[in-house]
């Protein structure tokens, strides 16, 4: 198990949420957008969970509407555990990290919000960027974008895998990390820069082991000092049953580590400038920071 100090970001502006059941017990229950037109024949299982009004992804997370929370700590297992091996690749889309086959272990995430819903198995683990280094983050912070913003993809393990996990309403945890560039490059991250060269084309992937490609999340992921909301995921299909677990002071990346990611090729073999969705409306859900 792996915890970490806790390094507080919430604003005064951030009001006081007594009961933290209370907060999370007004998060929306499911039913179809008023127009919503499922497309014909239906997917097995039925229509993808969908909210009214719409809870969709990312939205603009101010620190003036967050309820500050006592939430149960945050619990990431087994993320660095020897036995995780880690694909990268190049999606055609994005660059992203899987859990390979072959690992003996899969690493989980429990607690904050998550508590009365289970164990969340980590899935994978991709990247958003955009054409300059103020654009590349999805989600803003205070109307605030930073030029990397990196998505945590777990599953519900109830529904033993992501895909069957996809359709339900609790379905799915996003843990969101940013990356604010500048002069100097990261060193924790400055092996995976160099390997990007060998995935530039898409469908091509590298093998790693998960302390050598994620120990750098141990200066990010902390048991508390997070924004969560409900809210959708950001590419297609963008059903809305995503817990999203957002940590707001980020990492430091050079300009010149971001380019690296700029200069990989999507599927049309162009150069993969952008790969953010625009700001959603915020439509008055709960916003909570955890204390």
């Amino acid at each position: 198990m792996i915890r970490w100090v806790v390094y507080s970001l919430c604003s005064a502006g951030c009001f006081a949420a007594i009961n933290p059941n209370d907060a999370l017990s007004g998060w929306p229950e499911v039913h179809p957008p008023l127009n919503f037109k499922p497309k014909l024949p239906l997917p097995r299982g039925g229509l993808p969970p969908f909210h009214a009004p719409a809870l969709q992804s990312p939205i603009d997370i101010r620190f003036s509407s967050a309820a500050k929370v006592i939430l149960p700590p945050l619990e990431f297992e087994d993320l660095l555990n020897d036995g995780v091996r880690i694909i990268m690749r190049n999606t055609g889309t994005t660059v992203q990290f899987d859990v390979a086959d072959n690992s003996v272990v899969r690493p989980t995430l429990m607690g904050g919000p998550l508590a009365r819903h289970g164990v969340f198995q980590f899935s994978n683990l991709h990247v958003h960027w955009g054409t300059q280094d103020v654009l590349g983050g999805e989600h803003k912070v205070n109307s605030r974008r930073f030029a990397v913003e990196g998505h945590c993809v777990h599953f519900n393990t109830k529904y033993k895998t992501l895909e069957e996990a996809e359709k339900h309403e609790d379905g799915l945890s996003v843990v969101t990390f940013f990356a604010k560039a500048g002069n100097v490059d990261n060193p924790k991250l400055e092996r995976l820069i160099s390997l990007l060269p060998s995935i530039r084309y898409p469908n091509t992937s590298v093998s790693l082991t998960a302390r050598d490609s994620l120990d750098w999340f141990a200066d990010i992921g902390e048991p508390t000092n997070y924004f969560t909301y409900p809210g959708s995921l950001t590419t297609a299909p963008f059903t809305e049953n995503v817990f999203w677990i957002i940590y707001p002071r980020p990492m430091f990346v050079s300009s010149r580590q971001v380019e690296a990611f700029r200069n990989l090729l999507s599927n049309e073999l162009v150069e993969n400038r952008v790969n953010a969705r625009t700001v959603q409306p915020f439509n008055d859900r709960p916003l909570i920071y955890s204390v």
